[in-house]
């Protein structure tokens, strides 16, 4: 039993290295440890190399969605600007449309005025007035025709269109 309790103590300050160098040199056991640490050192390195290169991916991939997100950012950006754009063409072409229906409108009443006028002034006289042409209805009143210019209008409104 002493020579077990002596070789367990040999060994304890074998590895707390209490011994000489020249007594644990040539220490299997010794070797054994230092390859360990060699290992681990080692191990530790390529750990570490691994993370960065981890670390190096993420900062990459978050690079690579920034720009996608810029990308759509940029595009909605482009599609709302042309969107206003067409819809300022809408706008335009409808508001063309309405002063031209205005025009139209106006030419109507001014028509219908004067063919009342008409009316009550020939009583049922037919004739030419300022080159337009002219119909005689029942109650013997003149009125010109047309009053709305009906395929113009279209081609206004169509021109506006895409």
């Amino acid at each position: 039993m002493h020579l077990a309790n002596s070789l367990r103590s040999c060994c304890l300050l074998l590895l707390l290295g209490a011994l000489p160098t020249w007594a644990a040199h040539d220490d299997p056991l010794e070797k054994v440890i230092e390859g360990f640490s060699r290992g681990l050192s080692n191990a530790e390195r390529e750990v570490g190399k691994a993370l960065e290169g981890i670390n190096n991916g993420i900062t990459q991939a978050g690079r690579e969605v920034e720009k996608v997100i810029n990308g759509l950012s940029n595009m909605g950006s482009q599609a709302g600007k042309d969107l206003d754009r067409g819809l300022d063409k809408v706008a335009h072409g409808i508001n063309n449309g309405v002063g031209h229906a205005e025009k139209e409108a106006e030419k109507l009443t001014h028509g219908v005025n004067h063919a009342a006028g008409q009316g009550a002034h020939q009583g049922g006289h037919a004739g030419q007035h300022g080159g337009a042409a002219t119909t005689t209805l029942a109650s013997g009143a003149s009125v010109n025709k047309p009053f709305i210019n009906f395929p113009a209008l279209w081609r206004s409104i169509a021109a506006i269109m895409p």
